[in-house]
């Protein structure tokens, strides 16, 4: 049998990101949280798990963002990191205190305004550790790419079953697994570039062949993981480029991916 493991935001799903710097106390759209943090080894994100529609966007405004984590028991995890980046949980509590609901409700609203698109919505934080603070809110809402359910039926038909591996939180991760028919059980949200890598060593030791699908550098352990790999390419980037030689194909659509597989199956 063989197993097709799927990132999301990039892969499968057209994502729109907003950003707010809170040191400048501007936004900045277009930009993924990869990219917020490449240049700087301090830093790291983290994603919330919860869609802020009905959490965040109906708290006190005035109400600091960590004791609303804390009074709603809302997970979150480190997705995403530096090299010189020092995680403690308990710190990056603390230090959400200082950010107020308000900020993180304003940064959610700028993607309808901008984008009108207000399904798979997640938000989440980048943390400075040097600096002991966090930097940046960060905000994502998307639609599913063209292809992707014609792709999935292919799969299906072929008998290749499909995982979805994200950094993602679960909040819009199990309803985008829904939609496409994926079970619960095949679905791991909030997983950082090392899980990714284990998820694949580990459904290597079941399958005959492992397939990953990615479209950037947290993807890079699976990649190289896989029995085989596809990278999503929809814009240029130094790290970006680097992938393109480790992965088997480059591609611009999901349902290239079809056209590929179909070489292969007799």
């Amino acid at each position: 049998m063989i197993a097709i493991v799927f990132d999301k935001s990039g892969t499968l799903v057209d994502t729109k990101r907003v950003s707010k710097d809170l040191e400048k106390n501007e936004f900045i759209y277009h930009k993924s949280s990869i990219e917020l943090i490449e240049d700087n080894p301090n830093l790291f994100l983290v994603t919330i798990a919860t869609d802020p529609r009905s959490t965040f966007l109906q708290e006190d405004p005035k109400k600091t963002l960590g004791l609303s984590i804390k009074e709603l028991n809302i997970g979150f995890e480190v997705v995403f990191k530096g090299i010189n980046a020092v995680i403690d949980k308990e710190k990056i509590i603390k230090w959400s205190e200082k950010i107020l609901i308000e900020e993180v409700n304003e940064t959610i609203k700028k993607l309808k305004e901008e984008f009108d698109i207000c399904t798979l919505v997640g938000c989440g934080v980048v943390v400075d550790s040097k600096k002991e603070k966090i930097t940046h809110i960060v905000a994502s809402s998307g639609k599913i790419k063209d292809g992707v359910f014609d792709l999935f039926d292919y799969l299906r038909s072929e008998g290749i079953e499909v995982y979805l591996a994200t950094g993602d939180n679960p909040c819009s991760v199990y309803p985008l697994a829904k939609r496409l028919g994926i079970q619960d059980t095949f679905v791991f949200p909030q997983v950082d570039p090392e899980g990714k890598r284990k998820i694949i060593s580990n459904l290597k030791k079941t399958y005959e062949q492992v397939i990953m699908v990615g479209d950037d550098i947290n993807d890079k352990g699976a990649f190289e993981e896989a029995d085989l790999s596809f990278l999503i390419l929809e814009n240029e980037a130094k790290r970006k480029n680097e992938l393109k030689t480790i992965v088997d194909y480059t591609i611009t659509e999901p349902l290239e991916i079809k056209n590929i597989l179909k070489r292969f199956r007799i």
